[in-house]
This record gives C-alpha cells, structure tokens and sequence, in this order.
C-alpha cells in the first residue's frame, strides 16, 4: 500500500522538464552542441547539486569556453516555463494529502530555478521539498532517494516516485520504490490514481 508520494518538478508537475530551455540559453551565448554535452555531464550536476553559485557557474564557462557573457544573464532563468505548474497535476497533489497520503518534491534544480519556485508558493502544496541544490545530492545518485525516504519517514516498499525521466527512476526501483515514468499531465494523474486506490 501506498503512503508517500514523491514527484519530480519539471516534466512532472510542471511540463517543461527544462532540458532544451538550457541548451538554448547555452546556444545563444555562442555553445556548440558538443559543447552543451560537456557543460550537461561537468558544470550542471555541480550547479544542480549547489556545489557553485549561478555567479560561478557562468564565470566558470565563461573562463573555461570563451563565451561573452552578459552580467544579467542569471535573469534569463526566469523566463523557464517550468516555473508554472500544471494545475491539473497540482490538484492531484492536493487530492493525495486530503486522502492522508504524504506528498513530496523529489528534484534536481539549480538554485536561481528553486527561489523563484518557492517565491510562487508551490512548495507549500507539498509536505517535504527534497532538492539537489539544497541536499548536495541529484539524482541519479542514490543518496538523494535515501535522503528523501528519511525526511518522509517513509519505506521504499511503501512509496511512489513519478519522473520523466527513466534513468532517475532506475536507482529508486533498485532501492523498492514504485514509480511511474511522466508521459503526460492526463498519464500522471491516471497512473497515481490506480496506485494510491
């Protein structure tokens, strides 16, 4: 049976996982594809994981590529759409707590992303916010999912973790958890229903 819920953000709560909004913000400071792969595997987990500040994060591609890099830039964050949750999927998390279920945010994000997030007042809709920028964990790495399982006081066996992505939910079906791979607002939201009957 089903007693905590865990949910991704982007691509899960809110639709825009957020993938190609950084590429393209990295396309237009002059990145090449290539380029943006190596930024992805090297400089974003450490961002996500709030190991550099955005300040450092873009002096660092800047030193290191040669990018000409306005001073605003760090505002260009808030144009993501993922910073707007999908109401449907919303309602849903509220549903699941007025059935006494735990909800919680199990996320990667950067920093400038988590601020304005909690400055909209959607975290409030859930019990817990585990995130990458706060913890010093992402996924995949096994530690956030322990981490979120201990501030749920929850049990693999008896939780849910919803994510876009199949490569984060690996590591969460290796420990026990139920999950769901995020197609859709409509696949979500069906899905969850039929696991927390």
């Amino acid at each position: 049976m089903i007693k905590t819920v865990f949910f991704d953000w982007g691509g899960v709560i809110a639709p825009d996982p957020g993938d190609d909004f950084l590429s393209s913000l990295l396309k237009n400071i002059g990145a090449t594809d290539e380029q943006i792969h190596e930024i992805f595997k090297t400089y974003m987990p450490r961002f996500t994981r709030g190991k550099i500040t955005d300040a450092e994060y873009w002096e660092e591609l800047k030193n290191h590529y040669g990018f000409e890099i306005h001073d605003s830039i760090s505002d260009e964050f808030k144009k993501w759409r993922g910073l707007v949750a999908d109401e449907n999927v919303l309602q849903l998390v509220r549903d699941l707590r007025v059935k006494g279920l735990k909800v919680a945010l199990l996320t990667n994000v950067i920093k400038p992303s988590y601020e304005l997030i909690k400055q909209a007042g959607y975290y409030d809709v859930f019990d817990e916010v585990i995130a990458s920028c706060i913890v010093g964990y992402g996924k995949p790495d096994k530690e956030i999912y322990e981490i979120a399982l201990k501030h749920m006081n929850a049990t693999p066996e008896e939780s849910l973790f919803i994510d876009d992505k199949q490569v984060f939910l690996d590591p969460a079906i290796q420990i026990g958890m139920k999950t769901i791979l995020a197609t859709s607002s409509d696949q979500i939201i069906r899905d969850v229903r039929t696991f927390t009957k």
